[in-house]
């Protein structure tokens, strides 16, 4: 590893972004730290998620094309008479 690498490894997270305000760690009181872990934990589930919602939108997505395809499949041919 060089040493720009390992400085990067080290460099310490010092404030958290939220909503577009910055807050550091430092001026948090005990039960913020504990709400921004909680939130922290969310957000990993959260993006932990996203893969199987996408997968669920395109899978529903196929379903109702199916179902579509199926209701033409046995209509009725209207035919037009001149």
């Amino acid at each position: 590893m060089s040493n720009e690498e390992n400085s990067v490894e080290k460099k310490e997270i010092t404030s958290i972004t939220i909503n577009d305000k910055e807050y550091k760690f430092a001026d948090l009181n005990e039960e913020q730290m504990a709400l921004v872990s909680k939130m922290n934990i969310a957000a990993n589930k959260l993006n932990g998620l996203q893969p199987y919602y996408d997968d669920y939108v395109i899978t529903n997505d196929y379903k109702d094309l199916c179902i579509k395809s199926f209701e033409r499949s046995v209509e009725p041919e209207v035919v037009e008479e001149e």
